[in-house]
């Protein structure tokens, strides 16, 4: 392709003789990161570079940019020198302008799924993961030009820019739906300063978003170093105390062990445990109530009794079966947390399992995890695995899909039918009210972790959840929100959950 002719002064026909034709690699840009519809998360926008020969340049064109020194160095070189102005176009002779695919511009989607670069290397997220394929089947671009042989520009020759012929969708595709991403990036940031959510195909276990707050922008790592909140942490991946969504899960095991929803405790304010007081949250009790009633209400010591029936193997097996206490695996050294499970040892002590029954003691779990759960209610029953990449599309256009794995059924239609009831009773009336959506319903479940940390008053750190799905009545996603140090789920967990659900009724809608 023809782009450019500069002229320079006549030189000896002995000189013109004797010329080589040079190739300059102006810039390798690295494939691109995706959503899944293929809407491009880096590489969106152009940067301009110039590219000067110095033998022939007109210094008065790029005087103002440059100090003497500066200058003097870029004289020196009998190269050619790539110059970046700022992003402005220059004319003059000797100077050509030319711009590739700036691979950050402002704030990123999804930073931390799609992760940064230090020295041209992927460090974490898919930068990380892929980062040989992300730099294998990026693109090229280069200067040719002929030179005389005194290693001088030929004059009235043709200076090409050249770029390989690569596949333009070229990179990783993630599950990652940008306008979900966008939601709930929006509602995190305004309900919150610290926490996470992830919305979840609670078919597929696909993560439509994966959001975690604070963020930080790709292009500008070293503003973030210092920071007191920790924006290099991704939150939707990392481990926390879950409290009371633990609730959730105790109560499929029960009804898979035989027990009927209907059982009865009664609640008195509070429950003696081999010694141990357990306090409600209602200082008075609730009296005599059953599981729903229970899971609306939020009560400690319904829960304790139930788990005491139960028992902590059955408990400690629904979990398992769940994906707790394993990480996820989205690539090559890219994982979630683990989070952690008390062992089934642990567990015969019923002091334990008293803790273990409300999602204390040393119980922790992801965001990711407790999407998982919240899917299987909504799905049927039955597990999904989660994931964040779809697939990759090489330099040559040939696509290779992450595989996906078969739902693994984990409790009953049954169950998950009458657990899902009770979610959506706990938003309709129950301590989930501030999650209900605008239109329709929602199904979910409130908490208010403690976490044995302490801030620098003395007061004990509380983290405030909401795990449930969307629409009520035919699920499609399971979100789980996280907002750290927040005290109230209800207060302030479940209003993000809403503002995620109206968001992605308002996309459906349009």
């Amino acid at each position: 392709m023809r782009v450019a002719k500069i002229g320079a002064e006549e030189i000896s026909k002995e000189a013109a003789a004797i010329q080589s034709r040079k190739v300059l690699e102006l810039s390798k840009t690295r494939a691109g990161i995706f959503d899944r519809n293929l809407s491009p998360l880096v590489n969106k926008n152009q940067e301009r570079r110039i590219l000067v020969f110095p033998d022939i340049l007109d210094v008065s064109a790029i005087n103002g940019f440059f100090d003497r020194d500066s200058l003097a160095e870029i004289f020196m070189k009998k190269e050619p020198s790539v110059l970046d102005i700022g992003g402005k176009i220059v004319e003059g002779e000797g100077i050509f302008n030319f711009s590739f695919p700036e691979r950050y511009s402002g704030k990123t989607l999804a930073s931390h799924a799609v992760g940064y670069l230090s020295g041209g290397k992927g460090v974490s997220g898919a930068e990380q993961s892929f980062d040989e394929f992300l730099s294998e089947n990026g693109k090229s671009f280069s200067v040719s030009y002929y030179t005389d042989g005194t290693g001088r520009l030929l004059s009235g020759e043709e200076i090409l820019l050249e770029s390989e012929e690569v596949f333009e969708k070229s990179g990783v595709v993630l599950t990652v739906d940008s306008e979900i991403q966008k939601i709930a990036e929006e509602a995190l940031s305004e309900g919150t300063e610290k926490g996470a959510a992830v919305v979840m195909n609670i078919e597929n276990g696909e993560i439509l978003a994966s959001a975690s707050v604070p963020d930080f922008e790709p292009g500008k790592i070293s503003e973030y170093l210092d920071s007191e909140n920790s924006p290099f942490i991704n939150r939707a991946f990392s481990a926390y105390s879950v409290g009371s969504t633990w609730k959730i899960l105790v109560a499929a095991a029960a009804l898979e062990s035989g027990i009927p929803p209907e059982r009865a405790f009664e609640c008195t304010g509070e429950i003696e445990v081999d010694g141990r007081i357990y306090k409600c949250h209602w200082e008075n009790g609730h009296g005599e109530i059953n599981m729903e009633k229970a899971l609306e209400i939020s009560c400690n010591p319904y829960f304790i009794n139930l788990a005491l029936e139960t028992g902590g193997e059955k408990i400690l097996e629904t979990a398992k079966n769940l994906g707790f206490g394993n990480p996820s695996c989205f690539g090559e050294n890219w994982f979630s947390a683990s989070g952690n499970l008390p062992s089934e040892e642990e567990l015969l002590s019923k002091t334990v399992l008293a803790s273990f029954a409300f999602g204390q003691g040393k119980l922790l779990a992801t965001p990711v995890q407790l999407a998982v759960l919240a899917s299987a209610i909504g799905n049927g029953g039955y597990a999904v695995t989660p994931k964040i990449v779809l697939g990759t599309f090489d330099r040559n256009g040939i696509w290779e899909e992450t595989p996906d794995y078969s739902k693994n059924r984990v409790m009953s239609t049954k169950t998950a039918e009458t657990i899902k009831n009770m979610m959506i009773n706990v938003v309709e009336n129950g301590s989930g009210k501030n999650a209900k959506p605008e239109e329709g319903s929602a199904g979910g479940k409130t908490a208010s972790a403690q976490t044995g940390q302490f801030d620098k008053d003395g007061n004990e750190i509380i983290h405030a959840w909401f795990v449930g799905f969307y629409p009520a009545e035919k699920p499609e996603y399971a979100v789980a929100v996280l907002a750290e140090g927040m005290d109230s789920g209800g207060d302030f967990a479940a209003p993000i959950f809403k503002k995620i659900c109206d968001g992605i009724e308002m996309l459906n809608y349009n």
